[in-house]
């Protein structure tokens, strides 16, 4: 991918609403990327890993890191198998850890 979607934990914030609500197949396509960089749930979710780098700022607790990388994980792995409520409610609940 050669365009970044999280610079910061507030683009992450943003960038997490937009794939709670498009994924897993319902990106919005972007009219000046070319079609290699258009998201889709791979790409959303390597930018998701790519932000997690913000909060290793902020949250120092190992533990509460790879809780946090679960999360992540696991509503992939969701969505990959078609469950696609349970993959956003473990988006969301990436978000309120995050985002207290």
């Amino acid at each position: 991918m050669n365009w970044n979607w999280v610079e910061n934990k507030a683009d992450l914030y943003d960038f997490l609403a937009q794939v709670i609500v498009c994924a897993p197949d319902d990106f919005i396509e972007v009219d000046y990327l070319p079609p290699e960089d258009q998201l889709d749930l791979e790409k959303a979710f390597v930018e998701l890993n790519h932000g997690m780098r913000f909060i290793a700022e902020t949250v120092k607790d190992p533990e509460e890191l790879r809780t946090l990388q679960a999360l992540l994980d696991e509503a992939l792995g969701a969505y990959r198998e078609g469950q696609h409520i349970k993959g956003a409610h473990l988006l969301q609940d990436f978000e309120r850890l995050v985002f207290k």
